[in-house]
């Protein structure tokens, strides 16, 4: 049984039910004690009152209680007489503490030992002699018995320490991984940029030309790799909606078969009523692409692929022993193959940004970090099946979709021709910031070009009137994008808006997601990719009337 501190049932086990003879809607949400109160006709019971004292006391102290065999009679289903029947229990009580100490829960375990007091009453009356022989006896199987159930507990209260220190340290990574891909990001933006420049002046010479692309492909292989961090990072721009899973698994599995090769089997197994998922489908299919991909590689000689989908529950026992996880409805996708397996000692270390198995060159070590931030940034959950020499099973579990979605088209293509219209630029890194003032000059626009927030708005408010904002999220100054548009457009509410962004914590993202009246230019970028920006943001509604 799970309680509150306050000793009020929130979860309970079947088997709790049937020892006690009760119903699960009957007494969740409900006291302890108001669900088991004493034995009225019993006037030594004490049950009551020692069950009690130890749950204080687990809360007092954060630790641990196993409690003496209690006498604690239950209460009879009507169905069966109503009334009370004898009982004997040996409960044991431990605290469940939160990601920062906090006392969560109280897990009350008892096992019932009526049958085995018992007994040992109808011996004593037997046999004063044998009873005394088989009580020492039973006292060593108790003691035994105890120092076990002992053992059990500190294994799981360890296990549960070590998942929320894995837990703190995947968060930590990804916070490092997350501010060193914004940073690559500004850099990579000035230099996919200038490559567009250095291409059309070199367009003629060959030697030059060829060295221009070799430069350009590094650049985006680099921010191939960004990407891949701020996937791992949680940062990532989403665009969820709510998707049928098993229509994504079935299109990913025609994808798999002519490039996983003939060796490969692939077979799907899908709930015939699966759930819908609230996620991003292109970020999904490419999630499920790196797993099949993980999942060949470690079937060199061929094997089987399996693709499945199943709707499951997650309780609060289950959250409570996996302090990343809330409980409810999901989705649960699984990718296994009959590979040989992960060893046990490094199955923490599998969803870590540039961990990899593979030989040099054959994996950057960054397809499963991906996969996790994916999960992670949509609410989700990934557990990991592995035994060494029979596969591995990897499970995705996606909160249920609340049926309320709605499908967003993507915009239509823009043109990438430049204008006569005014921008104000809001950039702190000054390399981003005369780039982007040179790319937008060039396209025939007039600019105003500030370093933070305060700047801008005294642009604003020294008579710059500009048609397009465009400010990167994550400043110095005392402001964030967000911020700043809110303040400008309370000036120019006819003015667009363009955000830009590394990476963007909580700003414009939240709960995974893009806000929906916002619309991004994600770094690196080129400058046709600013020219189509800045064409699409001055195509729609001004930002006032878009709820900005």
């Amino acid at each position: 049984m799970l309680t509150q501190p306050d000793f009020r049932i929130v979860a309970v086990s079947d088997a709790y039910l049937r020892a006690t003879k009760t119903e699960r809607a009957a007494i969740l949400g409900r006291g302890l004690f108001e669900v088991f109160p004493d034995n009225p006709d019993d006037p030594a019971a004490d049950g009551v009152r020692n069950l009690r004292a130890s749950l204080e006391r687990v809360v007092q102290f954060r630790r641990p209680d196993t409690m003496t065999v209690q006498k604690y009679d239950i209460r009879k289903p009507e169905s069966e007489g109503g009334g009370f029947e004898e009982r004997y229990w040996s409960p044991r009580n431990t605290p469940v503490l939160g990601p920062n100490g906090q006392f969560s829960y109280i897990i009350h375990r008892v096992e019932d030992v009526t049958g085995f007091i018992q007994l040992k009453q109808r011996g004593a009356e037997q046999d004063q002699l044998t009873d005394r022989l088989r009580e020492r006896t039973e006292q060593m199987e108790a003691e035994i018995f105890m120092r076990a159930r002992e053992v059990e507990a500190a294994r799981e209260q360890l296990e549960a320490e070590q998942k929320l220190r894995q837990v703190q340290k995947m968060e930590a990574v990804g916070h490092l991984t997350g501010g060193i891909a914004h940073d690559f990001n500004n850099i990579l933006t000035v230099i996919t940029g200038l490559i567009d420049i250095l291409a059309e002046a070199v367009e003629h010479d060959a030697a030059l030309s060829s060295v221009t692309k070799m430069i350009s492909d590094a650049a985006f292989r680099g921010a191939e790799v960004t990407k891949h961090l701020l996937a791992f990072s949680r940062q990532q721009p989403l665009q969820p909606r709510e998707a049928n899973l098993n229509t994504l698994v079935q299109d990913t599995a025609r994808l798999l078969r002519p490039s996983l090769g003939e060796q490969i089997e692939i077979d799907t197994a899908l709930e015939p009523d699966a759930w819908s998922a609230f996620i991003d489908p292109n970020h999904m299919a490419t999630a499920l692409l790196n797993l099949a991909v993980n999942a060949r590689d470690a079937m060199p000689e061929g094997g089987k692929l399996m693709l499945e989908t199943s709707n499951v529950i997650l309780d609060e026992v289950y959250a409570v022993a996996n302090p990343d996880v809330r409980a409810g409805e999901y989705v649960m996708v699984a990718v296994s193959d009959t590979g040989g397996g992960i060893p046990a000692g490094i199955r923490d270390k599998v969803f870590e940004p540039f961990f990899t198995t593979k030989d040099t060159g054959k994996g950057t070590g960054l397809g499963l970090s991906m996969v996790y931030g994916f999960i992670k940034q949509s609410n989700g959950h990934l557990k990991i099946y592995s035994e060494e020499g029979h596969g591995t099973s990897i499970k995705l579990y996606l909160p249920r979709s609340s049926g309320d979605m709605i499908d967003v088209e993507p915009p239509p293509p823009v043109d990438t021709r430049g204008g006569n219209e005014s921008i104000l630029v809001v950039e702190d890194d000054p390399l981003v910031r005369n780039y982007v003032s040179a790319q937008l000059e060039q396209l025939g626009y007039r600019t105003m070009v500030t370093a933070n927030g305060p700047e801008a708005l005294a642009a604003v408010d020294n008579g710059f009137v500009c048609d397009v904002l465009f400010t990167d999220v994550i400043m110095s100054g005392g402001m964030n994008g967000r911020q700043v548009a809110d303040a400008v457009i309370a000036k120019l509410p006819s003015v667009r808006v363009l955000f830009t962004s590394g990476y963007t914590e909580d700003a414009i993202i939240h709960h995974g997601r893009l806000d929906p009246d916002v619309t991004l230019l994600p770094k690196p970028y080129r400058k046709s990719d600013l020219a189509r920006m800045i064409r699409q943001v001055l195509a729609q509604p001004p930002a006032a009337a878009m709820g900005k």
